[in-house]
């Protein structure tokens, strides 16, 4: 009887082998491993560092005939020298060289501690009375380009430490379906999170799974089913995995989380919550009935942020206002020259709570665009399909003039917003402003009206006019229960990014 299962274990076993990539060199990984904490740590000093010397720089080269000018650059160091090891200090004291997230996450959490360490740092030195030999204004640059050079440098690290296999460690995805397909997508394309999965588990007959192109040209296979999990892991010696199977009954989930608990290092559960509120989202414990508890919080129904919103956007419409005059005058006269008609064109658009107001544009279409459309539309049925489909139209506008196609290229037409966001009617960033004609679409998506619409949003940077309708209520939806002043920032960046490609742009 004992031959018998000995025998059987053994099959299983040998099957499980033939599955596994071959080359696994888990000792190697290990040993690589052991170098991404000190590299990561090296390169955010020298972050610090470079932040230090430019704002030296800047101070002294460039300040000193408004101000007077600083000691000599060693005189200073020996002053400051001990700010970069204190960034260091705090870095490792929140965990952030074990965290594994997006790069914009990461950036949000090293924005707060350089802010940290450069606040502690100006404490400590106007307390032992150092204030002398150290100027205001240089730390005040050093804080402002730590902020920026901090991320940057910790992005590319991490992005040649993943390529040279050092941060990179090797993930196998229990579940080998939608979830887990969107898993390993968000893995190929964050490659700063440092994941490489090598197989799945699954229990279904599904044998190899190619993760979405261009991603990558390597299978990434089904290495047996959730019962084979604890061999498997055995085996590889990997002891990372993301368990992304909410189709699985609650109380086997729990069961086979628990069993993985004791062979994993670290355990992740992708839970059946996708589309919900996950800014500012706090666990909490209820011990005696062992359950766990999310905190959602509603961010744009708080006054206070509310307040931070509101003076962020008018913070730099009055920054841009004066260099964006010029601008659209240039703007407005080749719009006068290219066809006939206002340069300015005002559109009534659905604001917060449902209110209407006047949207200001400059003008891209000709004055009997309406009319231009219809005709068009009459008489090409591909056209009035994506219409339908899009509410715009991708292939060729014929309402749109000339200039109007290069305003549009680069989003132009929209420079005269500002006025909308001074007037309070809009936001730098925010949910798509909506025609009326649209509203009938909107239902059951209100939420997006409890705050003001964007010149950009979470759509803009996702697709722009590539996404349809009712991806983009999803998205302007998602937006809303998860604003945060760093999302708002994050947008903003990418926006920079997008518009400059002009993808998506009809």
């Amino acid at each position: 009887m004992m031959t018998t299962v000995a025998k059987t274990v053994e099959r299983c076993n040998r099957k499980i082998k033939e599955k596994i990539p071959e080359n696994l060199p888990m000792a190697k990984y290990k040993r690589r491993q052991l170098l991404a904490v000190p590299i990561l740590l090296v390169i955010d000093i020298l972050a610090f560092c470079l932040s230090i010397f430019l704002a030296y720089g800047v101070r002294a080269v460039f300040l000193p005939v408004i101000i007077t000018s600083l000691p000599p650059l060693l005189i200073v160091m020996e002053t400051i020298w001990w700010i970069p090891l204190l960034g260091g200090i705090i870095l490792i004291f929140e965990k952030s060289y074990t965290k594994r997230g997006t790069f914009w996450q990461e950036a949000g959490e090293l924005v707060k501690i350089t802010t940290l360490t450069f606040l502690i740092a100006t404490c400590l030195l106007f307390l032992v009375k150092l204030g002398n030999t150290t100027s205001r204004t240089w730390l005040f640059f050093a804080w402002v380009f730590s902020l920026f050079i901090v991320p940057f440098l910790r992005y590319w690290g991490k992005m040649i430490l993943a390529k040279l296999h050092i941060w990179e460690r090797p993930v196998i995805i229990l579940g080998a379906g939608k979830t887990g397909r969107l898993i390993l997508k968000a893995l190929y394309r964050e490659r700063t999170i440092g994941y490489k999965p090598i197989g799945f588990l699954d229990d279904t007959s599904v044998i190899h799974l190619r993760p979405p192109e261009p991603l990558s040209d390597e299978n990434v296979p089904v290495l047996g089913c959730f019962d084979e999990a604890e061999t498997i892991l055995e085996h590889t010696g990997v002891r990372d995995v993301i368990v992304a199977a909410p189709e699985t009954p609650g109380k086997s989930l729990v069961q086979l989380v628990n069993r993985l608990q004791q062979k994993t290092n670290n355990l992740l559960v992708v839970p059946d919550l996708f589309d919900m509120a996950m800014e500012g989202a706090e666990v909490q414990h209820l011990f005696n009935e062992r359950t766990l508890v999310l905190r959602i919080k509603n961010n744009l129904n708080d006054r206070f942020n509310l307040i931070v919103k509101m003076a962020f956007d008018w913070m730099i419409s009055l920054i841009l206002f004066i260099f964006l005059v010029p601008i659209v005058l240039l703007i407005a006269i080749a719009i006068r020259l290219d066809s006939p008609g206002p340069v300015f064109f005002k559109d009534i658009r659905i604001g917060k709570d449902g209110c209407k107001f006047k949207c200001y544009k400059l003008r891209t279409m000709y004055c009997n665009a309406d009319q231009i459309l219809e005709q068009y539309l009459m008489n090409n049925r591909q056209a009035r399909e994506q219409w339908e489909k899009y509410a715009k139209l991708k292939d060729h506008d014929p309402r749109v003039t000339t200039v109007g196609a290069f305003l549009r290229r680069f989003s132009l037409d929209e420079l005269p917003q500002v006025i909308n966001v001074i007037k309070g009617d809009m936001s730098w960033v925010g949910p798509r402003p909506y025609l009326p004609r649209e509203m009938k679409n909107v239902k059951g998506w209100e939420d997006i009206l409890v705050t003001r619409p964007g010149i950009t949003g979470l759509w803009q940077v996702s697709g722009r006019n590539e996404i349809e309708f009712k991806e983009r209520l999803r998205l302007d939806s998602w937006y809303v229960r998860n604003w945060s002043l760093w999302l708002d920032i994050c947008i903003l960046i990418r926006t920079v990014a997008v518009v400059l490609k002009g993808k998506g742009v009809y």
